[in-house]
């Protein structure tokens, strides 16, 4: 995510999972974290009535060549390295000091993995995903893209040269019987599917408004649509960017008071991680819920959150 002027946000500059709002500015990271029914059958008239022929039995149909029937195609296995090397927790950046965090789930824990040294004249971190095979995709502010070895934080700037604006993104697999995952991405308005290995791009739909974007290993794609009245949480489909389902959060805060933000899903929940304007404010970590429960999970993190990523190797919906 880059630092954009809220107007230019409501303008449709792009983003999509772990967007950056608001006006741009200088304030320090702050403190350091602590740790039918059956057919019946009539039966033929008795042989002793007129118009009954006792039929010749019919031979049995000639076998059905094996060859002309479809075969049935087994979803490859995955590689003996899947997941090796990356936490299955949620990658975030800190955007003050060019860094990247771990925050589990589990304990509200927020812990210090890498800083990063990918683009000198690509000015911040913007947006990131995380794939199964140990790299996160880092978006920076002049739509640069960056793999990064999570193990040995080497970045390598990638092929990446599509105009599609700035973007969020997030991984989902294609169904949940699958480790197989794709990473799309959202501009303002358009949904779209990235190839990672061509960096061509594959347009699905429109989107309903502003969103970001996250997936899961049960084939889910969601998004988080925060300038409706009031902010849900959308269900996307990923073929056509229609949306399945909401979850609505009344509770959400005032999108036009936000500075940054970033947003992923771990155990069927979601997580926010959002900073909102004021001296000396830092990222606050937010839950929601299935049900609609919104609460605030760590306050002050002492981090400038501006990016978040999950690979779908993270637990799903218990």
């Amino acid at each position: 995510m880059s630092r954009l002027l809220i107007i230019a946000f409501l303008l449709c500059v792009g983003c999509g999972e772990e967007a950056l709002y608001g006006i741009p500015n200088e304030e320090p990271s702050g403190q350091e974290v602590p740790t039918p029914e059956a057919e019946t059958e009539i039966p033929p008239p008795p042989a002793d009535q007129p118009g009954f022929d006792e039929a010749e039995p019919e031979a049995d149909p000639e076998p059905e060549d094996e060859t002309d029937a479809p075969e049935e195609v087994d979803a490859p296995p995955p590689p003996p390295d899947d997941c090796e090397g990356i936490s299955d927790l949620i990658y975030v950046i800190d955007k003050d000091n060019d860094s990247l965090y771990i925050f589990d789930p589990e304990n509200n824990a927020l812990n210090f993995h890498g800083a990063l040294d990918c683009a000198l004249f690509s000015g911040t971190p913007a947006s990131m995903s995380v794939a199964r095979n140990g790299y996160a995709y880092i978006r920076y502010a002049d739509n640069t893209v960056y793999s990064v070895h999570l193990e040995t934080m080497t970045c390598t700037e990638t092929a990446y040269s599509v105009d599609f604006g700035a973007f969020g993104m997030g991984y989902a697999t294609a169904h949940s019987d699958t480790w197989e995952d794709s990473l799309y991405i959202a501009n303002s308005n358009t949904l779209a599917k990235l190839n990672t290995d061509t960096w061509s791009l594959d347009t699905l739909g429109t989107l309903p408004s502003q969103s970001e974007l996250t997936g899961n290993g049960d084939g889910e794609l969601w998004a988080i649509l925060p300038l409706e009245t009031p902010a849900r949480l959308a269900h996307i489909d990923k073929n056509n960017a229609e949306v399945i389902g909401s979850i609505s959060l009344p509770t959400f805060p005032d999108p036009y008071g936000i500075d940054t933000f970033a947003f992923a899903t771990w155990g069927g929940d979601f997580y926010l991680f959002v900073r909102s304007y004021g001296m000396g404010s830092s990222t606050d970590i937010y839950r929601a819920r299935a049900d609609g429960t919104f609460t605030m999970v760590l306050q002050d993190t002492g981090r400038n959150i501006v990016g978040a990523g999950v690979s779908t190797c993270a637990p799903g919906q218990e």
